[in-house]
């Protein structure tokens, strides 16, 4: 992305004369304006990493011995977002995100969430100090039970993201996302179920086919 000075507009209402001394006093700023300002349109960074710490909800599983509902507990979350641009609106996109939390109910289970994710995003071309984008990324999401015998879980995901970026250099920005996440499951309903040969025992038990999370995530982004 590259930041510059965007256009001036007057009102038709402004007369010649006050019209005049705005073009004046613009180009006088012109001149005395950095090389920066005045570098070319598609003069832009190619890459972006953003290291980001947020906050991620949702996730419901079942009990499948009581039948009551055992939820993924709301916990902090991070991760890092790395960009490559197709051209200044448009960027591929890299994601991975982590969050280390528990299946609530009579015994709590942790439980390690990790979402890797390719895609991209696109933004208002005419936007300079605040960007907003919109995303979409498909990739796996993986479920690592902390509780020996139990199988970890990776299943097809993909995620859906809006956010702003706000430049404070060339180079330098900050990033604030949201996003929910989709992870489709086994139609039979069973998860994290004991992977040794004394039986098929599983823990939890899906609500539905899909488990929808989601984040609101602020990061730092680097621009080379």
């Amino acid at each position: 992305m590259h930041w510059h000075i965007g256009k001036w507009f007057f009102p038709r209402q402004f007369s010649a004369r006050v019209a005049m001394r705005a073009a004046l006093g613009v180009t006088l700023l012109a001149v005395a304006g950095t090389a920066a300002a005045q570098a070319p349109v598609d003069d832009y960074p190619n890459y972006e990493i953003t290291p980001f710490f947020g906050y991620m909800a949702g996730g419901e599983f079942e009990d499948p011995a009581s039948n009551t509902d055992r939820d993924i507990e709301e916990d902090n979350d991070f991760g890092v977002i790395f960009n490559a641009a197709a051209d200044q609106w448009r960027h591929y996109e890299l994601l991975y995100v982590q969050q280390s939390s528990e299946i609530g109910g009579a015994i709590p289970l942790d439980l390690d969430v990790q979402y890797l994710q390719i895609g991209g995003t696109v933004s208002n071309p005419d936007a300079k100090r605040v960007i907003p984008y919109f995303g979409l990324t498909v990739g796996a999401a993986r479920f690592s039970p902390d509780q020996s015998g139990l199988d970890d879980e990776t299943k097809f995901a993909f995620t859906v993201g809006t956010g702003v970026k706000v430049p404070i250099t060339e180079r330098i920005g900050v990033r604030f996302d949201v996003r929910a996440f989709v992870s489709l499951l086994d139609t039979d309903g069973n998860i994290f179920c004991v992977s040794d040969e004394g039986g098929g025992a599983c823990a939890i038990r899906t609500k539905s086919d899909t488990l929808l999370q989601y984040h609101a995530a602020l990061g730092l982004t680097i621009a080379f």
